[in-house]
């Protein structure tokens, strides 16, 4: 009987074993295995019950909320946390928003509108230090503890310093704002238009200006780049629409023809010099914003303005006594 199925099987051996079920085939090496499409597959998240994949999604979502604030919670950041796919993430929750409600009404999580701004709250830290003690001694650390944050939520939402410092420059940049001043609030009367801007920039800029004076002041230690960074979101884009209303004074015949720049740069010394003495001295300089932008306009605009100007103002309110008087 065995040799009968030694002979029917040659792969049999002498104890009358069967054969592998998956025989060798011509050209394949008895060591190599069965071919894998031969075999059923299977996928293992499909076992997993929709309770718990569900309840992995609401976990992931509130670590990522916790960690870097509801910004941080993108919807491809969750589903990696959750180790599932986007569209099964959809499948439990279609938007962002829904997911947000989830984590409200089942973890007890505040929802976005409730939860604090993270990285607003980081870049006001930010500029609170930087203003105290200058660039190079704010380290991310003191950042993080000032935002009431740990250091990995920080770096969450800024790469590095410099990152942050931009995000920074912009927050107390005066960009937007002199533009404001200029396309609403002037009146074309220069005089008039100067106590209105020494008023905004001493008055209500001076702290962000601060800022700025302390940034560009540790300049030359930094890269290329963030020089060119603060440049253009500071200093240049002022000095150039400062520039222009004065070139456009000097067409209507109110400012004496002369070099732009330099004119620019001496209104912007005396400016510069009422925030920081302002921003040192406080109250007790008992000197208020008014008083400081009478003698600064004043100040500067005698032997600016052209005689015409002069004439117009010879019978108006503006020609009480006062040093250097315009009349």
């Amino acid at each position: 009987m065995i040799g009968n199925i030694s002979s029917r099987y040659p792969l049999g051996d002498s104890l009358g074993r069967l054969p592998d079920p998956f025989p060798i085939q011509p050209g394949r090496h008895f060591m190599d295995k069965p071919a894998q499409s031969a075999l059923p597959t299977t996928n293992d998240r499909l076992r997993v019950p929709v309770g718990v994949v569900r309840d992995r999604i609401l976990t992931a979502a509130f670590t990522l909320v916790q960690t870097g604030g509801p910004d941080a919670m993108r919807l491809d950041a969750v589903a990696s946390g959750a180790g599932i796919s986007k569209a099964t993430l959809y499948r439990h929750f279609r938007s962002r928003a829904i997911l947000l409600d989830a984590l409200a009404g089942e973890r007890g999580m505040a929802t976005c509108s409730e939860a604090p701004d993270r990285r607003a709250v980081i870049i006001d830290a930010s500029v609170r230090l930087v203003g105290l003690q200058g660039l190079r001694a704010t380290t991310m650390d003191q950042i993080a503890v000032a935002a009431g944050i740990s250091p990995a939520a920080l770096y969450w939402h800024f790469e590095n310093k410099e990152a942050l410092c931009q995000a920074v420059i912009l927050r107390v940049s005066p960009i937007a704002t002199i533009e404001e001043f200029f396309a609403t609030k002037c009146s074309g009367d220069i005089r008039t238009d100067l106590l209105a801007l020494v008023r905004l920039v001493v008055g209500d800029l001076g702290s962000r200006l601060t800022t700025c004076v302390r940034l560009a002041g540790e300049l030359p230690g930094q890269t290329d780049a963030f020089r060119d960074f603060l440049l253009e979101n500071g200093p240049l884009p002022v000095w150039r629409r400062v520039g222009d209303y004065f070139d456009e004074q000097v067409r209507l015949g109110a400012l004496k023809p002369a070099p732009t720049l330099p004119r620019v740069l001496t209104f912007g010394g005396i400016l510069f010099a009422g925030v920081l003495t302002r921003n040192i001295f406080g109250d007790a300089l008992q000197v208020s914003v008014e008083e400081f932008a009478v003698q600064a306009v004043d100040t500067f605009l005698t032997g600016q303005v052209t005689d015409g100007y002069r004439n117009t103002l010879g019978g108006s309110d503006h020609a009480s006594s006062r040093p250097g008087e315009l009349p």
